[in-house]
């Protein structure tokens, strides 16, 4: 089979290796479509703190499953599917109780493991979630970065009636962004330094957006709703400046959820953090309910993931893919890679 494998960071080259082959509790799927993350941006120029070359790439895909490994239900075979891309002890404490996603020895297909940036792709038989018949492969592969946006939530707990900030306006702070509203926000703002960005957000339904190159989130806010007004914000960047806009900008006693992937350590005003009484929360991946609730969401039309596939390209041409990435910058918020087969 042909698969992308990068062999360092900027070098991304095609190969043809065999395909692989089904372990037990594991299935084969050929790949229809794969999406490109900004976690994968990092891994391609050697920023991601967790991924190291080289890597075949690829954590967002759905496609079909031709192989079944031992212990597995053939009743798989030919069924469209996504697939939850964690890789897990399956004993350590936080397997124990339903935290997978913080597994002690947790890896991650297409960033520890062989991606699914190739024809076919392996994945754990018990991560597999079966798609509705009229969900199209685009849609289907936009389910992992809405899980991410559904776990982000529901760590936040409770969002109903409250005034929620969304720092950064790329493919997950859309998700959260739209994630919110369906959960009840009663006001959802999002801080976005691209003119497209913020242009889509409103599109998908923020209240406001704030152009940060222009004015501090902090002042805007402020001067909009008072030091009272922010309940609730998601940091979906991963730098140091939207942490501390943050910081500056929720109501004393309130809650920020750090989601961007940060690929260097950032300083923070912890005398606010403390002072104020803030809960920074970290929130990694996603479960397997919130999985199946990216699943409902897309299906029901409560969030709208096509509008955020910008770029497309077949599977030839995949090399291209982080040029124009890097070209096309605010432009390209989702870019998905089209099946070989």
């Amino acid at each position: 089979m042909r698969r992308y494998n990068l062999i360092k960071p900027q070098q991304l080259v095609a190969e043809e290796v065999p395909t692989p082959q089904p372990g037990r509790g594991e299935v084969v799927v050929a790949v229809k479509s794969v999406g490109i993350c900004g976690s994968d941006i990092h891994a391609y120029y050697g920023q991601h703190p967790y991924i190291s070359c080289p890597i075949v790439p690829g954590h967002e895909f759905a496609g079909v499953v031709t192989q079944v490994g031992d212990g597995v239900d053939e009743a798989w075979l030919g069924k469209r599917v996504t697939a939850l891309p964690s890789l897990v002890c399956g004993k350590c404490h936080n397997c124990r109780t339903d935290r997978f996603n913080i597994c002690q020895e947790l890896k991650v297909i297409g960033c520890q493991s062989d991606g699914a940036l190739a024809e076919f792709v392996k994945a754990p038989a018990d991560k597999l979630f079966p798609l509705p018949e009229d969900m199209d492969w685009e849609e289907a592969t936009l389910v992992e970065p809405l899980a991410v946006g559904v776990h982000a939530v529901r760590t936040a707990g409770d969002v109903v009636g409250q005034r929620v900030v969304v720092h950064g306006g790329g493919t997950i702070g859309l998700m959260v962004m739209q994630v919110a509203k369906a959960y009840g926000a009663k006001e959802v703002i999002l801080s976005e330094p691209d003119a497209f960005r913020r242009s889509l957000a409103q599109k998908l339904g923020a209240d406001h957006v704030i152009d940060p190159t222009h004015v501090q989130p902090s002042k805007w806010l402020h001067d909009q709703y008072g030091p009272e007004g922010v309940d609730l914000s998601f940091e979906c960047v991963g730098i140091e400046a939207t942490v501390n806009q943050a910081i500056l900008s929720n109501r004393k006693g309130t809650t920020i959820v750090i989601v961007g992937v940060f690929s260097k350590p950032v300083m923070v005003d912890m005398g606010l953090v403390q002072d104020r009484e803030l809960k920074l929360l970290g929130t990694l991946m996603y479960t397997k309910t919130d999985f199946t609730e990216a699943i409902n969401l897309l299906s029901q039309g409560k969030v709208q993931g096509l509008p955020l596939v910008t770029h497309r390209l077949d599977f030839d041409d995949a090399t291209q893919a982080f040029a124009i990435i890097e070209k096309e910058k605010g432009n390209c918020i989702k870019m998905l890679i089209k099946a070989a087969q």
